[in-house]
């Protein structure tokens, strides 16, 4: 298997990083005019870290860590910009903010943010065009056909950097000669001689446990070929980042997923929850009148939305947000896309996401975390967990106000089919659990709230 995503992505920021200190030099050669010496670099490279950290988390906050889209053209530019000049506000209020600093480099800041820009964009112009021209296909093959490889097939496009095209699938019961406008090959010898012929080096193993014994044997002859053979749930998550809920079983959930490993990170992410509920309700409470003011005066009823909600472990707890609904002729059915039971403020509310303010209190109950699957309603779960298999396996963690779901681009409604996809979602996030993947929900969140993407 080729290079993964996160590795591909720490190599990105790696490199982003040696230019920015790169930058650093560049920005007082061409200040001083002159090699400036090893004392005159230090001395500002440490100053400099923080403005380091803050590009870091702005490329990132930005999307320029994601593979699904090339680093290239006006939006890829108009990011960069973006970020440099956040940054330079950001490297101003920093130096005259710490009186305690020895050097204030307004100028050089400045040559700074345009160095830096300037070598960001020339750096993910060249990344763009070597790995687009000779690293981003990957040919694979199937072992075997079933339901949940659809979805691969369909996003086979969907990745600038991390694509792959099925070549073929084998096996040797499927009766048809193509699967989704995909060769089958039946015959043992010639999925060897076309593993050979298209140099393949991944084969994608749909089913583990029931592969019939002929096919075992081909796939241990391949070896000598340095094939890399992967499991359908993780090639399907490693590029869709998502679990394939057709295609796993029991075993999964107890090969997949350590809570003991997790227990240290849990415990900090507690301690996180708390104190970030606290600033952010300290900060936001003398706003709470005006909000609710507004609430009132827009249509009747209380203040407050109120409903029990399911969440670890299937414990039931009153989650609380701002009304954002009328309350007349209001069944509470689940909120759908232009729902018109939703307010003109309640709009605004929902998309800045400020009517989960509340939620903040649960959050210090310790019902709920800052980030975690959505928590559903005790009878939608009872419905849908019939329905759905492994649905329940979405309360092992606390649910939270976003989540892996919440963040991933695509608008889920209720119905079955998006509710087969969200817990896709769910199980990804519960398996993969880290504070690199909470920080990057976070910030996507902050994204989502910055351009108002809410429902």
């Amino acid at each position: 298997m080729k290079i993964s995503r996160k590795k591909r992505q720490l190599l990105i920021a790696l490199i982003d990083i040696i230019l920015l200190i790169a930058a650093i030099y560049l920005a007082l050669l061409i200040r001083d005019w002159k090699i400036p010496s090893s004392h005159r670099f230090q001395r500002h490279f440490g100053y400099f870290i923080p403005i380091i950290a803050a590009w870091v988390i702005s490329l990132y906050t930005a999307g320029l860590y994601s593979l699904e889209v090339p680093y290239t053209g006006y939006r890829a530019l108009s990011r960069i910009a973006l970020c440099a000049l956040l940054c330079l506000l950001i490297g101003f209020a920093f130096f005259y903010l710490n009186l305690q600093a020895r050097v204030v480099p307004k100028t050089i800041l400045a040559i700074y943010s345009t160095v830096a820009f300037f070598l960001l964009a020339v750096w993910r112009w060249i990344f763009n065009k070597v790995t687009l021209t000779y690293f981003s296909s990957t040919d694979i093959a199937f072992a075997g056909i079933n339901d949940s490889v659809i979805d691969v097939l369909n996003n086979s496009h969907n990745f600038s950097y991390m694509s792959y095209t099925a070549r073929f699938f084998y096996d040797e019961n499927y009766p048809e000669d193509r699967f989704c406008n995909v060769p089958v090959i039946r015959d043992p010898a010639v999925f060897v001689s076309n593993i050979k012929e298209y140099k393949i080096q991944t084969v994608v193993i749909l089913n583990e446990k029931n592969i019939s014994s002929s096919i075992q044997t081909i796939l241990f002859d391949l070896l000598q070929h340095h094939i890399t053979f992967i499991s359908l749930p993780d090639f399907y998550e490693l590029y869709l980042r998502r679990i394939p809920v057709g295609a796993i079983n029991e075993l999964w959930f107890l090969k997949s997923i350590d809570f003991n490993a997790k227990n240290i990170y849990q415990f900090i992410k507690r301690l996180g929850d708390i104190f970030l509920a606290l600033c952010l309700l300290t900060v936001s409470l003398p706003f709470w009148p005006f909000i609710m003011l507004i609430i009132k005066l827009e249509s009747p009823g209380p203040v407050f939305f109120k409903q029990t909600r399911t969440g670890y472990l299937g414990r039931q707890f009153g989650i609380v947000k701002f009304r954002t609904m009328s309350v007349a002729d209001n069944t509470h059915e689940p909120t759908k896309r232009n729902d018109l039971r939703v307010t003109v403020f309640g709009r605004f509310l929902r998309r800045t996401r400020i009517d989960e303010i509340p939620q903040f209190f649960n959050i210090l109950k310790g019902e709920m975390s800052f980030i975690g699957p959505r928590p559903e309603r005790p009878e939608l779960i009872a419905e849908l967990e019939q329905e759905i298999p492994f649905y329940r396996q979405r309360l092992l963690v606390k649910p939270g106000v976003s989540g892996w779901d919440q963040v991933s681009g695509e608008y889920h409604s209720p119905s079955k089919g998006d509710t087969y996809k969200k817990l896709q979602y769910d199980l990804y996030y519960i398996k993969n659990v880290s504070f690199f993947l909470d920080v990057s929900i976070f910030f996507k969140t902050l994204v989502i709230v910055c351009v108002q993407a809410g429902v």
